[in-house]
């Protein structure tokens, strides 16, 4: 399968602006499919890391009709298909460390459990990487809306985890309050069922932490007051973009299956690195006992890791793989992106002009300045960088 259905294009000089979340209303971010293009979406949402929904996505998708009987989920298909695959399965009811435990569960063994619930768990299949296990499945595809996503680009690319997922939960599981991964955007679109999502604006989290800097598992309304928050209900077939930084939490309001991604891209990879350095300081402060040491730097990586999920060095690793692959692309190499896109020359440059953006603040931080954690990777770094310049120049 590889047919290109769309170029994605954006506008010419276009730049990122200050983030203004003041004005935003959930009744003025709902769209029909037919009625908005990727322009849209591009200008009016994902520059402005402003959350919206559109609808009837899944109108085209193969899971959108063997996943399905009526309204309710085909049960009986999905086993059919998929029962004897393993998948990731968190327990609702089962709280340790302010997290839901998890178990792995053969799917036909979950989807048995959903279809007659006779006991008081509340069992949430969720983070299930089923595009992984069947590749050449295409059982959804990536709404046009979302397709410039460098980090399952860089995932497939490079055979490593992917940042695509399905979600199968009944009525009432849930997902606790989280920022995405990353601080990355995500999306999620219903294939059936009804979810009801809490967004709070970047900032808002912080009047939700106790004074040990950690955030509820739960935010409850009537506990907290001079909150901004928004409800949204996301119905079947909706898409819901959620920016970076939007922390939320999702329950299901019916039993519910839905496709999720999370991604980053040139919009708000200045973000990441933004979160990514602020974390550092966080871990420095952390072990600030053992700072002076010659180990300090590099435990400092080592638990930011394990915190934030990429250290300096994965973080540029991954901005040099995307740096080099569309400085090919604007010479002429492909430009294909989920087997149905094309990036267009104006995303690519648009691409290359914000990794060089991010890569000046990387260059003018004390880790790349002091310390040898980046040495592996300064030489290219330098080089990329130099052809970088010369473009924007």
């Amino acid at each position: 399968m590889s047919k290109i259905h769309y170029e994605i294009q954006c506008p010419l000089d276009v730049e990122v602006p200050e983030y203004d979340y003041s004005a935003w209303s959930c009744d003025k971010a709902v769209f029909q499919q037919e009625n908005f293009e990727f322009l849209d979406f591009f200008n009016d949402f994902m520059l402005k890391n402003l959350p919206c929904i559109i609808k009837n996505v899944t109108d085209s998708w193969k899971c959108a009709q063997e996943w399905v009987k009526g309204a309710q989920i085909n049960y009986d298909g999905i086993i059919e298909q998929y029962g004897d695959f393993i998948a990731p399965v968190a327990d609702c009811k089962n709280i340790q460390f302010n997290a839901q435990c998890k178990s792995d569960m053969k799917v036909y063994e979950y989807i048995d459990y959903l279809k007659n619930i006779t006991d008081n768990r509340i069992l949430y299949l969720k983070d299930w990487h089923l595009r992984r296990s069947v590749p050449n499945d295409y059982f959804y595809e990536v709404p046009k809306y979302f397709s410039s996503d460098w980090l399952n680009e860089f995932a497939i690319d490079n055979n490593e985890d992917d940042f695509m997922f399905v979600y199968i939960g009944p009525k009432g599981s849930w997902t606790p309050l989280h920022e995405d991964v990353y601080c990355s955007y995500s999306w999620s679109v219903n294939v059936v069922g009804r979810k009801k999502w809490i967004l709070f604006p970047p900032g808002e989290e912080d009047k939700l932490k106790d004074p040990l800097g950690n955030l509820p598992l739960l935010f409850e309304p009537d506990k907290l007051q001079n909150i901004t928050y928004f409800e949204i209900i996301q119905e079947k077939g909706d898409a819901l973009f959620v920016p970076s930084g939007w922390h939320h939490q999702v329950f299901n309001e019916s039993h519910t299956i839905s496709v999720n991604h999370n991604w980053i891209n040139a919009c708000n990879v200045e973000i990441v690195w933004k979160a990514l350095a602020h974390s550092l300081v966080v871990v420095e402060r952390q072990i600030e006992e053992c700072k002076g040491t010659p180990e300090f730097p590099a435990e400092c990586q080592l638990i930011l890791k394990s915190h934030f999920g990429m250290d300096f060095e994965s973080f540029v690793t991954f901005l040099l793989y995307i740096a080099k692959k569309r400085l090919t692309q604007l010479q002429g190499n492909s430009r294909e992106i989920f087997k149905i896109y094309s990036l267009g020359m104006s995303i690519i440059k648009f691409d290359l002009k914000n990794i060089l953006k991010v890569m000046n603040l990387i260059y003018q931080h004390p880790i790349f300045l002091e310390n040898n954690i980046l040495s592996s990777k300064e030489d290219e770094f330098k080089q990329v960088r130099k052809e970088l310049k010369v473009i924007f120049s």
